[in-house]
Formats: C-alpha cells, structure tokens, sequence
C-alpha cells in the first residue's frame, strides 16, 4: 500500500483548531503503522496557494471544511479545477451537517469523498483518505485514457480525410476521361467497358464521401449552415434525378408533397439533401421490381414551430426487429440486407444520416417488416421564410445559348498543378472550342495574368497546389483589381471551405470529382455574363 512506503502528506484547511486537532489524533490511531505529515491553513485562500505551491512532498490528499472564511470549501474545490473537470489533487471535504444537500454539492465540484464532522472516526477516516486517494488516480487515469483515444480518433479522422482528399482528385480523372472516351463514339463493347469503370469510380467516390463525412462528424469537423433554401424545388429535383436510378433497377418512385409544405425555409440545404439523398438510394436499392413512396409534409409542435417530416416508403426485403437499431451503427448492415441481390455497401450512409438529422435538432426513426418493406422518417423544426429571401441558384439559370456556342474561342487560363487532370481539364474545354492555357500553381497563375492583360475571359484555378495555393491566387487577384470570373476547384465544397472560397474572392466553386457538364455549364454562364459586361 501506498502508506507503508512513506508518510502520507496530509493538507488540512479549517478555520477551527479543535477540529484540526480532531482529525489529526484519527488519522494517526487509525492504523499505528502508518506515518503523516501535516500541513495545515486556516482558509481556502491559504489552502489553495499551498496546493499550488507545494510539490516536493507532493500532497497525497486534501481535507477541507465546507464552511470557510475566504474561499469556502465549493469555492475551494472549483479553484482547484483548473483546466480539468475534477480537482487536480483527491479531496476529502468535512461538512457539520448530514445534509444530503451539502455533500452533494461537493461531490458534484469533484470532492472524492466527504466526513461529517460528528463522525470522525480512527477506525473510518484512514480509510475514507486511502478510498479517495485511489479513486482520483483511478479518476486521472481514465481522463488521461479519454484523452489519448480523442487524439488517436483525431488523427484517425485526419488521416481518413486526407486519403479521401487524395483519393478524389485522381478520381476526377478516371471519371472525367471516361466521359471524353465516351463521347468518342467507342464500340459498343469499349461503351460498355468504359460505363463499368464509371460506375465503379462513382461508388468508390460514394465510399470516400461516406469515409469523408464521418471523420469530419467524429472530429467535430461538421457544422450546420442555415440559409433560406427552396424547400419545394430540392424535393422535386432530387426525386427527378433519382427517378434514372429507380428505373435501373425497375423500381417505381414518386413523390406526395402536402399542400402545406412551404415553399421556402431556412435551413441546410446540402445536408437535408444528402440525407434524403441516402435514405431514397436506399430504399431504391433494396427494392428491386417493387415500389418507393417519398411524402413530405408539415407537423406542428409544442412550441408552434414548424416540423418539417418526411418519410421514405419502401415495399423491399424490411430490416429484422434485431437489426433496427444496429443498422444506424457504422459499418453494420441488417443481415437481411446483406443477402439481398449484392448490393453491397459500407453500412456508413444511416450512420451519417441520423448524425446529421440529430445536428438539425431532429429524429431520424425506421419502422419494418420483413418481407413488407420499411418506412425512414425524419423530421426536424425549421423556419419558414419568403421564397425572395433565396438566392438564385447559380446553376439552375438557363443559359442565352448552348455551351458550345458561349465558349466557343473563350481563352481561359487554368491553374492545376495535377497532370491528369491538367489533360481532363483541357480536353473538356477545348472539345467545345475554348483555348486554354495551363499553369502549374498560384505563383504562375499570377505572373501569366498580369503578362497578358485583358486576354482571358475567366479562369479556373484549383484550391490544393503547391507553393501557392487557388485561394491564396484568387485573393491576390482581386487585390490588383482583376474583375475576370475565377472558378475554384476542391475536393471539399462545403462549408468552412465554400466560405474560405467566397471570401477570397471566387465567383464559383466546383467539387471533385469533376462533373463534365456542370464544369462546361457554370464555365459557360461566367463567360457570357462577362461578355455581356464587356459589351456594355
């Protein structure tokens, strides 16, 4: 035992004499063999500038009256804090009632134990300083091993980030050259050879999303943004593009949208997105010749806010009674699931999903049947708001012209430090008639600018290259006063990122992997709207 090896070192802090003395005469006929040394003060003040004065002998355990002048026993306790949320030495308070009340307190501010002053006994206090002492090393040790797993799972989620980040950039590559292949009227046997690289690169791209997202909610890295969104056209739109893959697999879609679903409301649009998104791939998924109900609607609460509910109905396999909650596990699937069709999956989607309805103030619940299928339902509060108060969509505006015809003979100069997607990038542009230059970084982008003014129309600069970054390029740009469309590309358009973009300066952002169309579309939309300005 720790006592038998050397001389306990014993802080007392009470104004009374008497109950000092008290406690010294238990302490030491509590056990003969044991040895002590005391230290004493007549107040918290005192006390606490011993504790954190003295070190060598280190004190083993503090005994504190409750009731003080100058710091009392809780504000003792709390002072003793520090940075940690218990006391950073075990303490042992002395309060002179039985009070539940005043024990509870202390015990609440971090104290290990506490004595009444009417029940100081030899045969008990040793006892009660050797219990306290082990529970705060028991105590330390478990704050210490919480501390290692937070740091291993931070650099878990990092490392988890930065291969997805790495994984999406040649991704864009794969997914991008396989549609210039494709539009070179390939074989029907190369088309086929070359659709089966693209959907296999877009599930590995669902992979990384899914890898990306959760180390961002398990480092803490995922915020909500809420804006004003169409409510209304995010359904509709989602739904339509999800109505190629329903058929694919020859599953009926559709979708009920109540009459009192407002039009527009102030939330996160690309988080309530990608979790419908998720729960209808699901639903389609594990409902191959069958059907899947989307309805929206409204529920009032408590409060008279707002609930937005939504419920995705499926007539597929149904998840077991035992697998409900399981499924909501990262990396679980339902074993039902599991056998049906190989469908495959990470299990990481639901996970994600209920993290982020929860981040809404909401509830994410499944009911199900084996055989009957399953219904997802969400719901969270949200406000309604004036459709005026969105902000056009940049890529939902229609263009004067086909692209081929806004971009044709356009020179945009373009920063990628990447060679695959140096090649992508130029070959998509160039296949509907732009004239591209390529630089490799920041540095370059902004020595060509300034050497050939007035000569391009937009650029497109990536965020990621080295010596300087798009970011760093893009703000140096509108420093010297260039009006010219800057696109950004990233492997992360959301949030913090979309903001840092925005802020220096970008008129637009795309994501990697890049999409051929949306990359010609916003190019496009940009070039006319400076030639326009120009023309003006």
């Amino acid at each position: 035992m720790r006592g038998s090896r050397r001389a306990q070192h014993i802080l007392l802090i009470d104004d009374s004499a008497d109950d000092r003395a008290k406690i010294r005469s238990a302490l030491v006929q509590g056990d003969p063999t044991r040895r002590y040394r005391f230290r004493e003060a007549t107040n918290g003040e005192e006390g606490l500038h011993i504790c954190h004065e003295t070190s060598d002998p280190p004190i083993d355990c503090v005994i504190v009256d409750m009731q003080m002048p100058r710091v009392n026993g809780p504000e003792f306790l709390r002072a003793l804090k520090g940075d940690d949320d218990y006391p950073q030495l075990p303490v042992v308070v002395l309060t002179g009632s039985s009070s539940s009340r005043d024990s509870g307190d202390a015990l609440q501010q971090g104290a290990q134990d506490y004595v009444t002053k009417d029940s100081i006994y030899p045969s008990v206090l040793f006892r009660v300083v050797d219990n306290a002492i082990e529970r705060h090393q028991l105590l330390r040790e478990l704050n210490e091993s919480r501390l290692a797993a937070n740091q291993a799972n931070q650099a878990k989620s990092a490392m988890i980030g930065n291969i997805s980040h790495e994984i999406r950039t040649p991704m864009t590559a794969v997914l991008g050259l396989c549609d210039v292949l494709l539009d070179q009227d390939p074989s029907d046997h190369q088309s086929n050879l070359l659709q089966m690289i693209r959907e296999n690169g877009e599930y590995l791209v669902e992979i990384v999303n899914d890898l990306l997202d959760l180390s961002k909610l398990e480092a803490g890295g995922v915020t909500i943004d809420r804006e004003p969104m169409l409510l209304r056209h995010l359904f509709s739109r989602t739904v339509g593009l999800m109505q190629v893959r329903a058929k694919e697999n020859e599953t009926t879609l559709s979708l009920e949208m109540a009459d009192d679903v407002p039009e527009a409301i102030v939330s996160d649009s690309v988080r309530i997105r990608q979790v419908f998104l998720n729960l209808a791939s699901n639903a389609i998924k594990f409902s191959p010749g069958a059907s899947v109900r989307v309805r929206v609607g409204t529920k009032a609460s408590v409060s008279d806010e707002t609930k937005l509910f939504v419920e995705v109905i499926d007539s597929g396999v149904g998840i077991p009674n035992e697998d409900i909650e399981r499924i909501f596990q990262p990396f679980v699937q339902s074993e039902s699931k599991k056998r049906a069709k190989s469908v495959g999956g990470t299990g990481l989607g639901l996970a994600i999903s209920r993290r982020l309805i929860e981040m809404l103030d909401g509830k994410l619940n499944v009911t199900s049947e084996v055989g009957q299928g399953s219904t997802f339902a969400f719901e969270f509060p949200c406000e309604v708001c004036d459709p005026s108060r969105v902000e056009s969509v940049k890529n939902s505006t229609r263009l004067s012209k086909a692209v081929e015809e806004l971009l044709d003979g356009c020179e945009i100069l373009v920063a990628e430090d990447t060679r695959a997607t140096q090649v992508l990038l130029a070959m998509t542009l160039q296949s509907v008639g732009s004239v591209v230059t390529m630089v490799q970084n920041g540095h370059e982008l902004l020595e060509h600018y300034h050497a050939h003014p007035g000569r391009y129309r937009a650029i497109l600069t990536d965020i990621q290259m080295p010596g300087m970054d798009g970011l760093e390029a893009t703000e140096r740009l509108r420093q010297a006063g260039c009006q010219l469309p800057i696109v950004v590309l990233t492997a992360d358009a959301v949030g913090a990122t979309r903001r840092e973009a925005e802020s220096a300066g970008a008129t637009d952002i795309l994501t990697k992997p890049i999409d051929r169309q949306a990359l010609l579309e916003v190019m496009a939309r940009h070039c006319e709207a400076e030639s326009c300005e120009e023309s003006s």
